[in-house]
């Protein structure tokens, strides 16, 4: 089997980094579950476990490669090809990295093919009436197929006339009406925010009062605006 057939493109240029990662690892295989402990051959590094059990259809490593990435890591390669296994097992190809990942059908929690549940789209609706309008063609007589023919034409006036009046939105077509006219009125005068002047306390009243007292001038003696430094009297001197 060639995985360059079945993988996207993307997806595959990592599986081949696996595959020539694998080349430089070796296996063996201890106890009757048949676990496998890989490692880099020749040297003194980190060794992973691998659980291979084919007639479970169990291909487990410790690097949890597979489990996060949904690609088969390098030391389920190396075990495979030490088994004498010359074909990826179906169960290590997940659907969603093929080329024909959307060619089967997608089921929600609840169990529904989410494409049926999407067939209310209007792209999809439209593929489902050209499948069901051309079976119904097929091989019918002349007077059915003039019929069909008439209708399509029909169809296509009315589908111009309402484009010519503003309308692009193919699912107002059968139900959109014309108003006769048109009335805009203004909107609603809304009070603004807030309660207007607010009373003033006993405390801010005192405090004006205070203000208003003014001190008496040293050179005049009333109580005035003014200071000693400004008093009027002084320019008159």
């Amino acid at each position: 089997m060639q995985m360059s057939k079945r993988y996207t493109k993307a997806v595959f240029h990592i599986f081949q980094e696996e595959v020539q990662a694998s080349l430089k690892y070796g296996s063996k295989s201890f106890g009757p579950l048949k676990v496998h402990v890989v490692k880099i051959l020749g040297e003194i590094s980190r060794t992973h476990e691998v659980i291979h059990d084919p007639s479970n259809e169990k291909l487990l490593c410790t690097c949890k490669k597979f489990e996060s990435e949904g690609i088969p890591c390098a030391h389920m390669l190396v075990v495979l090809r030490n088994d004498f296994i010359d074909e990826l097992p179906e169960y290590l190809i997940l659907q969603r990295w093929t080329m024909t990942a959307k060619d089967k059908c997608v089921f929600d929690f609840d169990g529904v093919e989410l494409r049926k549940s999407q067939s209310t789209h209007l792209g999809g609706r439209n593929i489902e009436l050209v499948r069901a309008f051309a079976n119904c063609l097929n091989n019918a007589p002349l007077e059915v197929y003039n019929k069909a023919k008439e209708f399509v034409y029909s169809l296509q006036k009315e589908k111009e006339s309402l484009s010519a009046c503003g309308s692009n939105d193919p699912t107002t077509w059968s139900t959109m009406s014309i108003p006769s006219s048109i009335d805009v009125r203004p909107p609603n005068i809304l009070k603004t925010k807030g309660s207007g002047k607010m009373l003033k306390g006993g405390m801010e009243l005192a405090m004006e009062e205070k203000e208003k007292q003014r001190r008496t001038c040293s050179v005049c003696g009333k109580k005035e605006k003014h200071n000693k430094r400004s008093c009027p009297m002084l320019k008159e001197m």
